[in-house]
C-alpha cells in the first residue's frame, strides 16, 4: 500500500473567509429535489466544457464499492480524518459500513479540471482555470459564450448529496502545450469549528499530496500516483489521453429508497430536463451521449422522440428550430426587443412508460405544459398551463429565447443558482428585468389560454362549455410569424397603423396593436381581453377607439364584413378596474401605461379588436 494521502483542514485568514457551512447553503432553496438537482447541475458542468458540439459523454450511476476498493479509501485516501468530531464521524461511520455505496459522475469529450492547482496562481495564456474554480473557489463565472450559468454554485448541492459531505475528483486535461495532466484529489465540506493547534477552521478540507514549504495547501496527486488511484478505486478507465472528469460522491443520501427507485428518479430528471440534448440533430449524433448505470450494468434510457409526452415537446422544439410556421412571437414593446420564440403542439395523449413507482415519476400524468430554455437548450423550468378537457388530448410548449446577447444575458441573470428559475422580481429595475417579466407573462397567458383543441365539426361540438367554444374559435387568431394578431391590423408597435406626435424629432406618442392576453367566462359568456400600450410624449390627449369585430378565416373582418356582431363591454386597467363601458377611451398628455378593452366573444366566430388612436384637439 501506498502513502496515505496528507489531510488540509483550512484555516480562517487574517483577513477573514466564507465558513464551508456557508458555502453549503450558497445554492438556496431549489424547487427541485437534490438529486434533480445534482443531475441538472452536473450534466449542465459537462456541457460547458464540452470539447465537441456532439457526441459530448455523460455518464451517472449508483455502485456498492468491492471490498478491495473500499480498502483503498479507507486506508490510503482517507486515513487521516479531520480533527473535527461532526466532520470524522460520518466519514467513520460510512467507511465502516459493510456495503459502501457511491455516485459516480463521468464525463468524456470535454477538457477536465485544467489551469492552476492552487487559487492564488494565474493561468497561462489559453489556459482555463477550471480546477481552482471547482475545487478551490465558489460561484466564478464561466468563461465560455452559450454556458449554462455561474460555475461552483450549483456543486454545492454535490456536497449536500452526500450524508459525509465528501467529494472525490479524478479530472484528466489538456496543458496549453498538449501535455496530458492527471489529477486526483479528496474534498469535504464540514462545519466551522476551533480547534487549540489550529486556530479557527473553515471546515473545508482536502486530502491530497502535502507540500514541505507551505502547510496552508495541499496539491492534487498526479501523474502514475492519480492514474493508480483511479484504477484502484474501480473509477472509469479513461485511456492513454481522453480527457476529462470523474466524480465520486461518498455514501449519497438515498433517503432510505431501494437503490433502483434512485435510478429511476435519476433517469426521468435526465429525461425531463434533459432532452434537449439527447435529440438526433442534423449530423446524425445526439449533443450528448448521456448513459445510466447501476452496478456496472448500463441501464437503457428511452429516447426522447418516444417517451410521451417528450414526443410532444419534441416536435414543438424542432418548430422552434426549423423557423415554421405556427410559431408565437414573444417580443417587449418597450423598449422593442425580439424576446424569443414559442410553439405549442398539441395530439392524443399517449401511454407513459413510467421508470418508476409512478406515485414517485416526476412525468405529468397528461401535459399542459410549456418547456423554458434558453439557447443553450436546457430545460430550465416548465410553465403549466389549463389542460385540455379531454384526458385523451394534451398539449406541449418549448419557447427558447433569442440568441441575442443583450437577450440571452438578461434570463442567465434571472437564474437563480441552481438554475431552475427566471425570477425577475430579484433583478435590479432594467430593461433585462422588463425582458424576463414580459416574457413570462407572455408566456403565462398563453399556457392558460391554450386550452382545447381545434374546433370540430362532430355533433359534440356543440355540447362544449362557452369557454371551451370561445378557446376553440380563438385558437387560431393567436399572434404568430407572418400574421396578424388576435387584435388584428395595422402595422407592429401603431394602433390600427396610425401613430405620431411632434415632427423634426419633437414629442411624440406611440399605441401598440392590441394583442389577445386572456379569455374568461362573464355573465352572459366567454370574454376576451386584449391589451394595448401607450406611450403619450405630447402635450395633447389621445382619444383611443375600441371597434371590436369577428375574425373571419382568420382575419380581423372590417366594418361592413360579416353578419357576426362583436359587443363591447369595457376598457380596464392592468389590475381589472373599469375604466368606461365607451369604446371611446382618453390617454391625458404625457400618459403611458397598458389598457385592456373586454369583449363578449360570440358563438360561432372568434373576436378580434383594432383600436383607432388619434390627438385630440384642444379645447
Amino acid at each position: 500500500m501506498s502513502k496515505p494521502l496528507s489531510l488540509h483542514a483550512e484555516c480562517f485568514a487574517a483577513a477573514g473567509g466564507m465558513a464551508a457551512d456557508g458555502m453549503k447553503k450558497l445554492l438556496g432553496t431549489p424547487a427541485l429535489s437534490l438529486l434533480e438537482t445534482v443531475v441538472r447541475e452536473t450534466v449542465q458542468n459537462s456541457w460547458d466544457a464540452r470539447l465537441v458540439e456532439s457526441g459530448v459523454g455523460y455518464r451517472i450511476g449508483l455502485r456498492e464499492l468491492r471490498s478491495e476498493e473500499a480498502a483503498i479509501l479507507r486506508d490510503e485516501v482517507l486515513a487521516k480524518l479531520p480533527p473535527s468530531k461532526e466532520s470524522a464521524d460520518p466519514l467513520l461511520a460510512y467507511l465502516s459500513s459493510k456495503h459502501p455505496v457511491v455516485m459516480e459522475i463521468s464525463d468524456w469529450r470535454t477538457r477536465g479540471l485544467g489551469g492552476p492547482s492552487r487559487a492564488n496562481v494565474l493561468p497561462k495564456p489559453g489556459e482555463h482555470n477550471d480546477f481552482v474554480n471547482f475545487v478551490r473557489n465558489m460561484g466564478a463565472r464561466r468563461d465560455m459564450a452559450g454556458g449554462g450559468g455561474t460555475y461552483g454554485y450549483g456543486k454545492s448541492s454535490l456536497y449536500q448529496l452526500s450524508r459525509c459531505a465528501t467529494v472525490l475528483v479524478d479530472s484528466v486535461s489538456l496543458t496549453p502545450s498538449a501535455r496530458i495532466v492527471h489529477r486526483f484529489i479528496g474534498c469535504h465540506l464540514g462545519d466551522a469549528h476551533d480547534s487549540k493547534r489550529h486556530g479557527r477552521l473553515t471546515g473545508r478540507h482536502w486530502w491530497g499530496v502535502a507540500d514541505a514549504d507551505d502547510a496552508d495547501v495541499v496539491d492534487p496527486v498526479t501523474g502514475r500516483s492519480a492514474v493508480r488511484l483511479r484504477k484502484a478505486l474501480g473509477l472509469p478507465d479513461r485511456g492513454a489521453d481522453a480527457t476529462g472528469t470523474t466524480l465520486v460522491v461518498l455514501d449519497p443520501d438515498l433517503e432510505d429508497r431501494p437503490i433502483e427507485a434512485v435510478v429511476a428518479e435519476i433517469q426521468e430528471a435526465l429525461l425531463w430536463y434533459l432532452w434537449p440534448k439527447m435529440l438526433i440533430g442534423a449530423d446524425g449524433q445526439r449533443a450528448m451521449a448521456i448513459e445510466v448505470e447501476l452496478n456496472g450494468e448500463l441501464l437503457p434510457l428511452p429516447a426522447a422522440e418516444d417517451f410521451p409526452p417528450l414526443d410532444l415537446f419534441v416536435e414543438a422544439y424542432r418548430t422552434v428550430k426549423a423557423g415554421g410556421p405556427n410559431l408565437t412571437r414573444i417580443a417587449s414593446e418597450r423598449p422593442i426587443q425580439h424576446l424569443g420564440l414559442c410553439s405549442i403542439r398539441r395530439g392524443f395523449k399517449r401511454p407513459r412508460q413510467f421508470l418508476g413507482d409512478p406515485a414517485d415519476s416526476i412525468i405529468p400524468a397528461t401535459s399542459a405544459h410549456i418547456a423554458l430554455m434558453r439557447p443553450v437548450e436546457l430545460v430550465v423550468k416548465y410553465i403549466e398551463g389549463t389542460h385540455l378537457p379531454s384526458d385523451t388530448v394534451e398539449w406541449a410548449g418549448v419557447f427558447i429565447c433569442d440568441d441575442d446577447p443583450v437577450v440571452e444575458q438578461a434570463f442567465a441573470d434571472a437564474e437563480p443558482p441552481a438554475h431552475d428559475d427566471w425570477i425577475p422580481d430579484k433583478m435590479p429595475k432594467s430593461w433585462a428585468k422588463t425582458f424576463v417579466r414580459v416574457a413570462l407573462a407572455r408566456l403565462k397567458y398563453l399556457a392558460a389560454s391554450y386550452a382545447y383543441p381545434a374546433s370540430s365539426s362532430t355533433s359534440g361540438a356543440s355540447e362544449q362549455p362557452p369557454l371551451a367554444k370561445a378557446a376553440d374559435l380563438l385558437g387560431s387568431c393567436m399572434p404568430t410569424i407572418g400574421g396578424t394578431g388576435g387584435g388584428g391590423g395595422g402595422s407592429r408597435g401603431r394602433g390600427n397603423g396610425q401613430g405620431g406626435g411632434g415632427r423634426g424629432g419633437g414629442p411624440s406618442w406611440r399605441v401598440s396593436e392590441p394583442r389577445f392576453v386572456a379569455l374568461q367566462e362573464g355573465a352572459t359568456g366567454a370574454e376576451a381581453l386584449f391589451e394595448i400600450d401607450v406611450d403619450n410624449n405630447t402635450e395633447r390627449a389621445i382619444r383611443l377607439t375600441a371597434i371590436p369585430a369577428p375574425v373571419i378565416d382568420g382575419v380581423l373582418a372590417g366594418p361592413d364584413e360579416g353578419d357576426v356582431v362583436v359587443t363591447f363591454i369595457c376598457w380596464e386597467d392592468q389590475d381589472g378596474n373599469q375604466l368606461t363601458t365607451s369604446p371611446e377611451l382618453v390617454a391625458t398628455p404625457d400618459e403611458s401605461g397598458s389598457f385592456r378593452a373586454r369583449v363578449i366573444v360570440p358563438d360561432v366566430a372568434a373576436a378580434g379588436v383594432r383600436v383607432a388612436a388619434a390627438e385630440q384637439a384642444p379645447s
